[in-house]
């Protein structure tokens, strides 16, 4: 009996680590930003270790764990703990109290690794949704009532969204009579059932989670939402729950939805191409680093449902390589902003780094590498994830999305080029503070961990596939 329950430990982990750091709120007093990042750590820690030993332990009904689950999920709780540690350079440095972050993030973690490894459509939901809405209540962290005005609008739109998904879940269990991934696969299959409130369920609960991924046209939240954010929250909504997104939406379809799937592929193509144009136009029309790179991750989130759909094991394992690659080089990026730094303010605009080259050139130089590499550059390990996805798009002769794809690159450079011309080729207008060394040991090992994927990708190519085909 015991041995059916086991795969929940991780999740009794961050759970008891959230009554924990309740707890150490109320009773201690003397807390300081360290204590919550210190307790989050513990429990990720112990998190992710229990993921990786009962990988193939599923509570029946509920959850069902698999190489696939697990490989999204240990994502999760490396770049959250490695957030986590550049994030308490910040509220260390102002000396903010930091149990509303870590609070957050260690709840999130919690809500994605259910809806990562559930079987049940009502769990998927439910994760899902308390997960992207405390994301959406972490932008209001240390905002006055004043600066608040466009989070109602955000909220609004987010709730709205959650109910449609709601509405889809609730369509699907009417007609099915079971929240089960494979009793609705089941009933899609049977072709003769098929009918049009399936359809719209389908479509509700999938532009839910585009909604929740930002992907075009339902981005409109996203690019004022980081460059408006603090900048834990802004790197953490940036770069970590989007594991979550994708690998749900893969399962979810893959599982459950895949018998109607082929009437939806067009519409897919759409929103990644919308994306990738979108992103890579509205990167050029901002003048806020943030909203830079939140609108150039869309035209990346674009690529990746691009190289998606149709769904098999090949576009699968393309899409993800595509993917990773570019969180990788996004949480570099990241990290440099933590070096950004003059008189205790984290910079945001181009016309702050004037000539940042001249006086820490090492930020400079990373933020050129990981700018190449996010164009794709050889021998850089954006090249492995471009040519993954166009790999694939040859091989299934779709062509004319291979030249959108590097059309709406080329507009994306232009920005780029952008943030290149102000580093390097114009004066500095103002001094920057000394740089952490917790940023620079972060950013080495992001560049070493991009080396060993160049010398060695058999472990993208090969290894992770394997545990990628899993979901099938």
């Amino acid at each position: 009996m015991l041995n059916n329950y086991i795969a929940l430990l991780p999740e009794l982990v961050l759970f008891l680590g959230l009554i924990c750091m309740r707890l150490v709120k109320l009773m201690r007093k003397d807390n300081t930003p360290k204590t919550f990042y210190t307790l989050s750590r513990f429990f990720l820690f112990f998190g992710a270790v229990f993921t990786a030993i009962f990988y193939n332990q599923n509570v029946t009904g509920y959850l069902y764990n698999n190489l696939f689950t697990t490989l999204f999920k240990i994502l999760i709780y490396i770049f959250t703990f490695i957030w986590g540690y550049l994030s308490l350079k910040r509220f260390t440095s102002k000396n903010m109290p930091s149990f509303n972050f870590y609070n957050a993030v260690l709840f999130n973690t919690l809500c994605f690794s259910v809806a990562i490894s559930t079987n049940n459509l009502l769990i998927l939901f439910f994760g899902l949704s308390l997960g992207f809405w405390t994301s959406i209540n972490l932008i209001k962290m240390e905002k006055e009532p004043y600066e608040l005005n466009g989070n109602g609008v955000y909220s609004a739109f987010s709730f709205f969204f959650i109910l449609a998904f709601a509405c889809g879940v609730g369509i699907f269990y009417h007609y099915t009579k079971s929240f089960d991934y494979d009793a609705i696969e089941r009933a899609l299959a049977v072709k003769s059932l098929l009918i049009w409130q399936y359809y719209l369920a389908f479509s509700l609960i999938m532009c839910s989670i585009l909604y929740m991924m930002s992907v075009a046209p339902f981005h409109f939240w996203f690019a004022n939402a980081v460059g408006n954010s603090i900048l834990p929250v802004a790197g953490y909504i940036t770069i970590i729950p989007i594991f979550a997104y994708f690998s749900c939406m893969v399962n979810v379809i893959v599982n459950a939805f895949y018998p109607i799937l082929g009437w939806f592929n067009i519409a897919f193509m759409c929103f990644g191409i919308f994306s990738i144009f979108i992103g890579a136009i509205g990167a050029n029309s901002e003048s806020n680093l943030r909203r830079i790179f939140a609108y150039s991750g869309l035209y990346y989130i674009g690529v990746t449902i691009l190289a998606l759909f149709p769904i098999n094991d090949n576009n699968l394992v393309s899409a993800f390589i595509y993917l990773l690659v570019y969180i990788v080089a996004f949480c570099g990026i990241y990290t440099i902003f933590y070096g950004y730094r003059s008189r205790g303010d984290y910079l945001t605009e181009l016309e702050d780094i004037k000539g940042i080259a001249t006086q820490r050139p090492f930020l400079s130089v990373a933020l050129l590498i990981f700018m190449i590499s996010l164009i794709g550059t050889p021998p850089l390990l954006g090249f492995l994830g471009k040519l993954s996805v166009i790999n694939s798009m040859i091989v299934g002769k779709e062509f004319v999305l291979v030249g959108a794809i590097l059309v709406a690159m080329l507009i994306l450079v232009y920005a780029y080029l952008k943030i290149i011309t102000v580093v390097y080729f114009e004066a500095r207008n103002k001094n920057f503070d000394e740089v952490d060394k917790g940023v620079y040991i972060c950013m080495l090992i992001n560049i070493i961990l991009i080396l060993i994927a160049i010398i060695n990708p058999k472990y993208l190519m090969h290894d992770v596939e394997m545990m990628l085909i899993a979901v099938f």
